[in-house]
């Protein structure tokens, strides 16, 4: 299942369509979710900053339960840069860093272009902090976690494997 929290609907309903926000929302439901039913999985994301912090604790403690993307307002680089590191911090590569909840199709690549380059200088940092600490990194290591980041954590979290 996939969930994305936090929407304020029609907070200004003269917009119509575009009339939506953002909440902080109440992440406790989210935490039940995941532990009445463990057999069930679930792909997250969450609109609102305050919640983000909150939503990678649950991935610690859930492992049926994975964070996904910045989507809508959380989709500026300032932001995503901001989220990718703190997940990359408390996850490693356990989450998928963007999805698109793109309306037109040109707006998937820029995202993904965005994507890829906010993410390369954040994992070049969190090598190099690995590095610094005593522990090589092998070219194998690197390609395994864009790897898992870009194509295999979705695949295998949903087990839609490419044919």
């Amino acid at each position: 299942m996939s969930l994305m929290i936090g929407v304020r609907r029609q907070v200004n309903p003269a917009l119509r369509l575009a009339g939506d926000a953002v909440g902080r929302a109440d992440l406790r439901a989210l935490e039940n979710l995941c532990r009445s039913f463990p057999e069930n999985r679930f792909l997250v994301s969450v609109l609102s900053r305050e919640n983000q912090h909150e939503l990678c604790v649950y991935a610690r403690k859930f492992n049926n339960m994975m964070p996904f993307g910045c989507w809508w307002f959380m989709n500026n680089p300032s932001i995503v840069e901001e989220i990718t590191r703190e997940r990359i911090e408390l996850l490693g590569t356990s989450f998928i860093p963007q999805h698109s909840d793109a309306r037109v199709l040109e707006q998937v690549i820029y995202k993904w272009r965005n994507t890829r380059r906010t993410l390369a200088p954040i994992l070049a940092n969190a090598y190099k902090l690995i590095y610094d600490d005593g522990r090589g990194i092998s070219l194998r290591d690197i390609q395994r976690d864009v790897n898992r980041l870009f194509r295999s954590n979705f695949e295998n979290w949903t087990s839609l494997r490419p044919r």
